[in-house]
C-alpha cells in the first residue's frame, strides 16, 4: 500500500507538471500571435536614448544652476481635451548618470526585448558635451552587459529650443560645431578610446555601429563628398590601426534622394529620426500607422539598406512657451504638430509593420530603430507612466521579445 501510495503521488506530480507545461504552451501561443504573418530571423532592436536628465556644465547653461531638462517636463501644461501633459513616470525623474537608476531603465529595455541603446551623443569644442549618461550612468551600472549601446553623433548645433518665443530658438546658441577635420579626427580618436573597445558596443554584420544625424549636412559641411569620403576613410585607418573592427557608418537621412549621396562617401546603411505629424495641431496619432508604413517603404529603392522607424509619438508643447497659442500660428521647431490619443496597440502596429519590412527587403537592414526610449520633451518615451504603465514595453515584447 505505501508503494501504491508513493506511485500515485509521483503520477499526480507528473501529470501536475503536464499540465502547467501545456499552460505555459498556451500562454506563449497567445503571447507571440501579434508575430502572424512575419516571418524570417529577427531583427535587432535599436532605441534612441537621449542623454539630457541629469546635472552637466552646460545644461546648467541652458535651464539653470543644479537644474535639468526635468523641469520642462514637470511644467507643461495640457493644450487640449485629453492632452497627456504633465507626463508622469511611475519611477519618477530618474537621472541618467546615475547607475542605480540606469539599471532599472536597462532591466525594462532588456526584458522587453530592446537589443541596444543608441545614444544621442554631442561633441564640440573639442569635448563631449552631455557624456555623463553614458559614462558614468550606463557604463558604470552593474547589469550593463545585458544591453548593447552604440553612438549617434547629434551633428547639430545647439540652439535654444527651451521654451523660445517662435522664431528665436537660433539667435542664441550654446554650443557650435566647427566644421572641420580636425573636429572629426578628435571625436573618432575619442571614440576609439572610451567606447569601440567596450565588450558591449553594438555591431552590426559584425561593424562598429555608428550613425550619423542629418548625414547629408555632415556631408555639405566637411567639403562635399570628397571631403567627407576621406574623413570616413580616415576613420577607418584609424579603427584598424587601433585593432578594432571596422565601423559601419549609418547616415540618418529625412528621404529616399539622400540615400545615394551618402552612400557616394562611404555610409553603409540609412535611418530616419522622426516623422513629425503635418500641421500645427492635434493629429490622431492612427494616422502614423499608415504614415509610417509608407515613409519606411519609399526608402526600400534606395541605394543603402534602410532601418525602419517605429515612432512612439510626438509632443513637443513642453519645450515650447507654455502661454503661446495652440495650435500654432506657423510651424518651427519645437512648435509643431502634436500626435494625440497615443495607444499602445498603434504603437504595436507600427513595430509589426517595422519587423516585416526589415525582414522582408531585398537589401536587408538587420534592425529596425524605435524613437524613443527618453525623449520625454518630444512625446516619445517608453518607461512605464502613470497613465499607462508598462503597456508600450509589452508591445515590443509582443513583436520582439526573447
Amino acid at each position: 500500500m505505501k508503494f501504491l501510495s508513493c506511485h500515485k503521488l509521483k503520477m499526480r506530480r507528473l501529470f501536475g507538471m503536464l499540465v502547467r507545461n501545456a499552460a505555459k504552451m498556451v500562454a506563449f501561443a497567445i503571447g507571440t500571435t501579434a508575430l502572424a504573418g512575419i516571418a524570417g530571423e529577427r531583427p535587432d532592436v535599436l532605441c534612441i536614448y537621449y542623454p539630457e536628465w541629469h546635472v552637466y556644465p552646460e545644461g546648467e547653461q541652458i535651464f539653470g544652476k543644479g537644474r535639468t531638462e526635468w523641469d520642462l517636463v514637470n511644467s507643461a501644461q495640457p493644450r487640449f481635451p485629453g492632452h497627456e501633459q504633465p507626463i508622469k513616470l511611475v519611477d519618477g525623474c530618474p537621472d541618467d548618470s546615475n547607475p542605480s537608476d540606469v539599471a532599472k531603465e536597462i532591466d525594462y529595455a532588456a526584458n522587453a526585448g530592446i537589443d541596444c541603446f543608441v545614444y544621442d551623443w554631442y561633441w564640440a569644442n573639442h569635448k563631449p558635451i552631455q557624456h555623463e549618461a553614458l559614462e558614468d550612468g550606463f557604463l558604470k551600472a552593474a547589469n550593463r552587459n545585458r544591453i548593447k549601446f552604440a553612438l549617434m553623433w547629434a551633428y547639430h548645433h545647439r540652439t535654444d529650443a527651451f521654451r523660445a518665443k517662435p522664431g528665436e530658438d537660433d539667435k542664441r546658441f550654446f554650443w557650435k560645431l566647427s566644421f572641420t577635420p580636425e573636429e572629426f579626427h578628435e571625436a573618432i580618436t575619442y571614440c576609439i578610446e572610451k567606447y569601440f573597445r567596450q565588450p558591449n558596443y553594438y555591431k552590426l554584420d559584425g561593424k562598429l555601429f555608428f550613425s550619423i544625424y542629418n548625414a547629408t549636412w555632415f556631408i555639405q559641411n566637411n567639403g562635399g563628398e570628397d571631403g567627407a569620403r576621406k574623413l570616413l576613410a580616415w576613420a577607418q585607418e584609424a579603427v584598424c590601426k587601433a585593432g578594432l573592427p571596422p565601423i559601419h557608418f549609418s547616415g540618418m537621412v529625412w528621404n529616399p534622394e539622400s540615400v545615394g549621396k551618402i552612400k557616394a562617401v562611404g555610409f553603409e546603411s540609412s535611418s530616419t529620426y522622426s516623422m513629425s505629424p503635418p500641421g500645427t495641431g492635434a493629429v490622431p496619432y492612427e494616422t502614423i500607422i499608415a504614415q509610417g508604413r509608407e515613409y519606411n517603404a519609399s526608402f526600400l529603392e534606395a541605394a543603402l539598406p534602410h532601418i525602419p522607424l517605429a515612432l512612439r509619438g510626438w509632443d513637443t508643447t513642453p519645450r515650447c512657451c507654455q502661454d503661446e497659442p495652440f495650435p500654432w500660428a506657423k510651424v518651427r521647431y519645437p512648435y509643431t504638430a502634436v500626435y494625440s490619443n497615443v495607444r499602445p496597440e498603434h504603437f504595436a502596429q507600427c513595430l509589426k509593420d517595422a519587423r516585416r519590412q526589415a525582414e522582408t527587403a531585398t537589401k536587408k537592414p538587420g534592425a529596425i530603430l524605435i524613437n524613443a526610449w527618453n525623449e520625454y520633451t518630444e512625446g516619445s518615451y517608453l518607461m512605464p507612466d502613470t497613465v499607462s504603465g508598462d503597456a508600450y514595453l509589452r508591445a515590443i515584447r509582443s513583436v520582439f521579445g526573447r
